[in-house]
């Protein structure tokens, strides 16, 4: 499988750090860098803002945006002329996860699972410096945004990014820390370095990781790594619980056991797919 840390190196405006690579074209850089911008805000955006946002210059996004309105991707208002993403990028979505035997494996057993406890689970994989949601189960009081996959938050300050790196090259960790944007997300978020490293030595001791308000006030959110016929940790199942409903301590008890057990059926296929 891919190695996502380091396949995926942008800075703030979603540049790509391409190298000397002689087969990258630029004019598709920009063309997706344009439909990136849109992950950072919940809200239609005007040319002024998409090249802000992108660095091009404000003639380069209009080309760009203007092109993807016209193959799908972007819906242009009429009266405001400000861009939102279209219904066509479902397509790309679809491909993705239509094809991803990780998510196939997994989906079955994140429903069983989720009913144990009626709780939201989530199966999270990692790109660039940030962890993914590609598989969301909701429970029934879940707000729209968290049944959406495709959400990002920092690796270094959640429970599935903290996770994933216990299980990885220290090299590939130190430099996903290192790129990490360590702003925090909420006054609990953890960011300071050593703590940030003592979190992920707590989370290859005991096999899970946990967060508590790191990236959601209220939000105690536990995960375990998911593993590929190598052994190398490739996914997280997350599971969210909320305070004052439920204390850190049932989270150690009742939450972390779950989420290990369920990674584990998801690792066991993985593996075998390849031992066979």
């Amino acid at each position: 499988m891919p190695n996502a840390a380091s396949e995926s190196r942008q800075d703030k405006t979603g540049k790509a750090d391409t190298g000397s690579d002689t087969l990258f074209v630029g004019s598709v850089e920009k063309a997706f860098r344009v439909l990136a911008a849109f992950s950072k805000t919940m809200t239609p955006l005007g040319l002024t803002e998409i090249s802000q946002i992108t660095g091009l210059d404000k003639s380069a996004a209009q080309r760009f945006s203007n092109t993807l309105h016209k193959l799908g991707f972007l819906d242009k208002d009429p009266e405001t002329r400000r861009y939102r993403p279209a219904v066509g990028l479902l397509d790309l979505s679809f491909s993705y996860l239509a094809q991803n035997h990780l998510a196939e494996v997994a989906v079955n057993r994140l429903i069983d699972a989720g009913k144990k406890y009626n709780t939201t689970i989530n199966l999270c994989e990692l790109i660039g410096t940030d962890i993914i949601y590609t598989v969301r189960i909701p429970h029934e009081k879940s707000s729209y945004v968290a049944t959406i996959p495709g959400r990002r938050l920092p690796a270094y300050c959640t429970s599935s990014g903290t996770v994933m790196m216990a299980f990885m090259p220290e090299s590939e960790v130190q430099s996903i820390i290192e790129r990490s944007d360590r702003t925090p997300i909420t006054p609990h978020t953890i960011t300071d370095l050593d703590a940030v490293v003592a979190r992920i030595d707590e989370a290859r001791q005991k096999g899970y990781g946990i967060g508590i308000q790191s990236a959601l006030i209220n939000e105690i959110s536990v995960a375990a790594p998911v593993f590929d016929h190598t052994g190398r940790a490739i996914a997280a199942v997350q599971i969210p619980v909320y305070m004052p409903a439920w204390s850190e301590e049932e989270a150690r008890d009742k939450i972390a056991p779950l989420a290990m057990e369920t990674a584990r059926t998801i690792s066991g296929p993985l593996a075998a797919r390849y031992d066979g």
